[in-house]
């Protein structure tokens, strides 16, 4: 069905041009006299106008201007006043233009800060010649979730536990040569204990101190 706001010349030239084809068709049905004498070049004088209209209102509808697409777009963008970056409320803000424009704020880094939650990682080693230490006899962390991490270079097995305040006490894997233990815990501001719990191993003195800030 066509909308009244969607007719055109086409249309209605269209439309008078079928209802004086049906004129003719149902004329020369009812009377055998039809067309009568010196009609034939009314009719197709009215008939050729008709056909010309109906061709040329096309040629015209058809190449009438489209909008652009990149012109609906700016529209579509376009919220705030001429000049302006800033959209009006629920218009879409134009690529780059955003607080995720990639742009870093005036006085800032630029860079991300890091993700909340994420574990501090500390790196250790045990004494590859296979004495009961560790490379490092202190270390220390921010408060949060730190995570221990021992390399074993050595040819006895070793793992990384801490101990501290609130009943702390959590032990990592016991690994070979080769292996890598580790231990992690959310820890607050205060002293702990990191050590090796393989029998022996800690009261030959392979622990130390983590300070947490």
């Amino acid at each position: 069905m066509v909308l009244a706001a969607d007719i055109t010349a086409f249309h209605v030239i269209g439309a008078v041009l079928v209802l004086w084809a049906l004129l003719l068709a149902a004329l020369g049905v009812m009377r055998k006299d039809f067309p009568p004498q010196g009609g034939d070049r009314v009719i197709m004088g009215v008939t050729a106008l008709l056909v010309a209209g109906a061709i040329g209102t096309a040629i015209g509808t058809s190449t009438k201007e489209e909008p652009k697409g990149s012109e609906i777009a700016n529209k579509a963008n376009k919220g705030g006043p001429e000049g302006s970056t800033q959209p009006q409320q629920g218009a879409t803000p134009a690529p780059g233009t955003g607080a995720d424009n990639g742009q870093a704020t005036p006085g800032g880094s630029g860079k991300k800060p890091p993700a909340t939650g994420a574990a501090e990682t500390l790196q250790l080693s045990a004494d590859p010649t296979g004495q009961l230490k560790f490379d490092k006899s202190s270390l220390s962390a921010n408060t949060g979730t730190v995570r221990i991490v021992l390399q074993n270079p050595a040819p006895v097995p070793h793992n990384i536990s801490i101990e501290g305040p609130g009943g702390l006490d959590k032990q990592g894997p016991t690994v070979p040569k080769g292996g890598t233990s580790q231990v992690s815990a959310p820890l607050k501001p205060g002293t702990y204990t990191y050590y090796c719990s393989v029998p022996g191993h800690r009261q030959a003195g392979m622990e130390g101190t983590l300070t947490v800030k």
